[in-house]
């Protein structure tokens, strides 16, 4: 910058220098006084004229010379009456040119403005030379640049210390990370995303998609997938929580919610992204429901068939420990009586669920709760109109499996608590409508209006390990309202009470 004004500065300065020489040397020679004066050749005359015009002017010197270049009058004394030097006369002495030429003089190199002098018949009689020394250019530039200079200098210690505050600023919003350490940080986060299994979601406050993860984008459509400018609200069923603006930095975010994405049952957990003390977005890792199902329901049947010989053995040892009795005490007959006695009542029972119940997986879970029940000596009833021949809308049987056995196992729970003299469940379950019907009645406890209105929130529970109960209901309504359905509580008479559950169980349209 400043290289390219002193360009165009010195360029000026030799036009308005040039210019002022030649509008100089034009008006000192058409002064009539100086006219008559170079005509006479009276020196002394125009030594006082030449004089007062260079007392007047701004200009290294003024030369007056006679027709021939002979000085009349020049600053030096004793270099008038000796011929002008720099050979630049010519135009004005044969031609009557007014121009301004760069010659060396006596004094130095100058800029030269010259103009002919001619008298009242237009003789050429003389030249008038008004010259500005190199000098002078230099000490106006001089003038004009120092406090040009002293502005840079100050303009680039601003930006000196503005470009450290600035790149401070963004040293500090980088985290202190160099470039190559951030792209490296983007490559570690990137080949990270692609490695979890799990589906991962980055959004905004707005719920603006940012992050989009390999395993989350097969289950949004291509579009959301590629461009990551798709709100995730249009894909999610609820998305509440968007609307939180201030966080419990004491209270965990729940975990493991069940949603449905773009049409996919998932069970997710959410993180807050904090900066600072400001929430600016939220991380979503899911898991679609079946693959969790895959490995529960492996769980489960190992649980139920570890839970079933449990049962077995503990009921069978007991059994045969009164057999034994029997036999020693010589009553057969009593014996033989006890052993058809348990056959016909475990055979009426598996025959009634099998006949009752085509789902293999609902009717070896009612099994296996019937053979609990009585280990836990409660009186499962099922229902005689108990029926169950497919399941048509959106439940799947491990989700009817999860709604069942929570539901019973309250409903176990219920009537140990109450010390009830002969505790009964019953369970009804039937897809004979348009909908599925479970109904699980108990003589337990029964519910409080309070309870019914909490029971269904994550992490209630009657139990005094809270932390690690309260799910069992909270994912019984999350199946139920998924699958479109709902669930009524009624106290049951004369005590306990009664859970309905409708779900539609009509086919899906396409």
């Amino acid at each position: 910058m400043a290289w390219g004004f002193y360009q165009t500065l010195s360029s000026s300065v030799d036009h308005q220098v040039r210019t002022r020489a030649l509008i100089q040397a034009r008006e000192i020679a058409s002064d009539p006084e100086l006219i008559a004066s170079v005509g006479r050749r009276d020196k002394h005359t125009i030594r006082v004229i030449a004089e007062r015009l260079m007392r007047d002017s701004d200009a290294s010197f003024i030369v007056i010379g006679d027709q021939n270049g002979i000085r009349l009058f020049h600053p030096v004394d004793d270099r008038i009456g000796r011929a002008m030097q720099g050979g630049d006369n010519d135009g004005a002495l044969l031609r009557g040119e007014s121009y301004t030429s760069l010659r060396e003089g006596f004094l130095g190199y100058g800029v030269r403005g010259k103009a002919p002098i001619k008298n009242a018949s237009g003789q050429i009689i003389g030249v008038v030379s008004v010259g500005y020394l190199l000098t002078r250019f230099d000490h106006w530039l001089k003038e004009y640049l120092q406090p040009l200079i002293v502005d840079m200098l100050v303009l680039l210690i601003l930006v000196f210390v503005s470009v450290w505050l600035f790149t401070r600023h963004i040293q500090k919003q980088m985290n202190n990370m160099e470039p190559e350490q951030i792209a490296l940080s983007w490559e570690i986060q990137r080949s990270i995303l692609n490695a979890v299994y799990e589906g991962i979601i980055a959004v905004d406050r707005q719920g603006q998609m940012m992050i989009v993860n390999p395993s989350a984008q097969q289950y949004l459509p291509e579009a959301a997938a590629n461009r990551y400018q798709a709100n995730i609200a249009d894909y999610l069923d609820d998305c509440a929580w968007l609307e939180q603006t201030e966080l419990n930095p004491l209270r965990r975010q729940p975990k493991d919610e069940f949603y449905q994405l773009n049409g996919f049952q998932i069970v997710a957990n959410r993180e807050p992204v904090m900066h600072g003390d400001e929430l600016v977005g939220w991380v979503i890792s899911f898991r679609e429901q079946n693959d969790i199902h895959a490995v529960s329901a492996s769980l489960t049947q190992i649980k139920q068939y570890s839970d079933n010989l449990r049962v077995l053995r503990h009921e069978f040892s007991n059994k045969l420990t009164t057999l034994a009795g029997l036999l020693k005490m010589g009553k057969a007959d009593e014996a033989l009586q006890l052993i058809n006695s348990e056959s016909d009542d475990k055979q009426a029972t598996l025959d009634f669920i099998k006949q009752a119940i085509l789902l293999n997986q609902v009717a070896a879970f009612l099994l296996g709760k019937a053979l609990r029940a009585k280990e836990l000596g409660i009186t499962l009833n099922l229902d005689p109109t108990c029926q169950l021949l497919a399941l048509k809308g959106k439940l799947d049987e491990n989700q009817l499996c999860t709604i069942l056995g929570n539901l019973i196992d309250n409903a176990f729970d219920s009537c140990r608590l109450s010390g009830v003299a002969a505790p009964e469940v019953g369970v009804l379950i039937t897809d004979a409508g348009q909908d599925l019907l479970i109904e699980i009645s108990d003589n337990g406890t029964g519910l409080s209006a309070q309870e019914k209105t909490a029971i269904f929130a994550r992490g209630s529970t009657r139990k005094a390990d809270a932390a690690n109960h309260g799910i069992g209901l909270y994912l019984v309504e999350r199946h139920v309202e998924q699958a479109g359905g709902f669930i009524n509580i009624d106290d049951a008479i004369p005590q306990g009470c009664i859970f309905s559950v409708f779900i539609p169980n009509s086919p899906l349209e396409p």
